[in-house]
């Protein structure tokens, strides 16, 4: 189809008029085209207000802002990109440690392990107090035998002549309560009944003393109720093997779980990850799991070493002040032993065969780079608790299926050939 230059100015005349809806633009087509008439005019004007209400309430057309609007856009869009960059500029070590700093350090108990814990509870407080009775019951059965032996031998005092003294029924009952009977009508002079009864008052003060801490020996409820707690946090743990995450690091992905009985992190990947990566991969396994307390924070544990070294150093320079004010003040020093024994470090330390003492042997630039292992810094902080992670294997090495034992859930699998005869054989019996 083909305009025109007619039509084609009349259109371009018309979107002029839409647009900017002028009277020099109308008095121009009135003027060089007079079929425009008054009634054209009115209608123009209407489709001209239809058309800027259309253009100002279009969502699909550009929206143009004032330059206050301009400048906070452009500070909105400035503290997002402020923001970013310091997302960037955090490192992976410290991924999870403002997350893991305010965490609750406690294990999460539904209802049915709070349930089995009330029962722990019950079954060791039962436990207790039947062990302890029972203890005591067995003590008190032996010092009464042996009571009864001091009073019917008329040996409950020692004395000089004691082979006079005891009675046959006393030696009767000391070779009853060792049980050495036959031993002794066979050969009595291979046993010496005095000794025996000396081990006897032995094994009595003993018995005594075990009685005396058996009665101390008290059980608080407290106590019962961590015992059990733990024993509900060991069995949750125990199934923390089939509990994984999946974690993106720097070096590659990583399967984690938690094996309770290694008290140790199992990861698979691809890559050699550092202890440095695994750590923020630990952070986030705990706080997943709801597990912190299984969890080493390095930073307390730098803490607690610091602590122990700052008291050491004190008792230190306490013991290096007294040994100065010994040194300073004669009268307290009574008397200066030398020790003869005392070797030199020059003469311990010979040189091996077909080994020289010099240090020629490496360049001197080698030896200048070289740490120095004898070296020791002021400060040296020994952690006394660490996370232990072990490498299981490759991604590929990684199932998250777990084999299940089909003898377990069907009985007649883990049936032997003598079991299937003798069920057979019943069968048989009952017809």
């Amino acid at each position: 189809m083909y305009y025109s230059v007619t039509e084609i100015l009349l259109m371009q005349v018309m979107c002029f008029i839409i647009v900017f809806n002028t009277e020099s633009a109308i008095n121009y087509l009135k003027q060089y085209f007079p079929f425009f008439n008054g009634n054209f005019y009115e209608n123009m004007n209407e489709f001209t207000k239809f058309c800027q209400f259309v253009c100002e309430n279009n969502p699909l057309l550009l929206h143009y802002y004032d330059d206050d609007d301009d400048e906070d856009n452009n500070e909105d869009i400035k503290l997002e990109t402020v923001e970013s960059q310091k997302q960037v500029q955090i490192k992976y070590e410290d991924k999870y440690l403002e997350k893991f700093k305010t965490f609750p350090n406690e294990f999460r108990i539904d209802e049915t392990e709070f349930k089995q814990e009330n029962e722990e509870y019950e079954k060791i407080k039962m436990d207790y107090e039947k062990t302890r009775l029972d203890t005591m019951n067995a003590i008190q059965e032996q010092l009464f035998k042996i009571n009864e032996i001091q009073e019917k031998g008329n040996i409950s005092h020692e004395a000089d002549n004691f082979t006079k003294n005891i009675t046959a029924d006393g030696i009767d009952m000391i070779l009853k309560f060792y049980g050495i009977e036959e031993e002794y009508d066979d050969d009595p002079d291979d046993f010496d009944i005095e000794e025996l009864y000396q081990d006897l008052l032995k094994h009595k003060e003993d018995l005594l003393k075990k009685m005396d801490e058996t009665e101390k020996m008290i059980m608080t409820d407290e106590e019962m109720r961590k015992k059990s707690r733990d024993i509900i946090i060991n069995k949750k743990l125990d199934k923390y093997i089939d509990n994984y995450i999946l974690e993106h690091t720097p070096l590659g992905n990583i399967f984690m779980r938690y094996n309770n009985d290694k008290k140790s992190f199992e990861y698979f990947s691809n890559n050699t990850i550092p202890y440095r990566y695994l750590e923020p991969v630990g952070r986030r396994y705990v706080m997943t799991y709801w597990c912190k307390p299984i969890f080493v924070d390095i930073a307390e544990e730098l803490k607690k070493a610091e602590m122990r070294f700052d008291e050491e150093k004190k008792k230190k320079d306490e013991e290096k002040e007294r040994e100065e004010e010994l040194k300073n003040n004669p009268r307290k020093i009574l008397a200066q032993l030398k020790n003869y024994n005392k070797e030199t470090k020059d003469q311990t330390m010979r040189p091996m065969k077909n080994r020289s003492n010099k240090n020629g042997i490496l360049p001197p630039q080698i030896q200048a780079n070289l740490p120095d292992v004898n070296k020791t810094t002021d400060k040296q902080l020994l952690k006394e608790n660490a996370n232990r992670y072990t490498w299981e294997g490759r991604l590929t090495n990684f199932s998250l299926l777990k084999k299940i034992d089909r003898k377990t859930l069907d009985k007649k699998l883990a049936m032997t050939y003598a079991d299937f005869k003798k069920i057979q054989q019943d069968q048989q019996n009952k017809k």
